[in-house]
């Protein structure tokens, strides 16, 4: 839980950098991130749920 709350706070300090530009390029370094870090907190997310699933 804790790795998922640190991904979070990742996610939210990747919109402080994000410069809201006219055309995200999908090269942008910083829309990259955002989507990685989406990404990983969907896995943790589901993982989490599989978890209680199994229990």
């Amino acid at each position: 839980m804790l790795q998922k709350e640190n991904v979070q706070r990742a996610l939210e300090a990747v919109e402080v950098l994000c410069g809201r530009c006219p055309v995200c390029s999908p090269d942008c370094p910083v829309a990259i991130a955002r989507r990685a870090l989406a990404g990983l907190k969907y896995d943790l997310e589901a993982a989490e749920h599989n978890d209680n699933g199994n229990a």
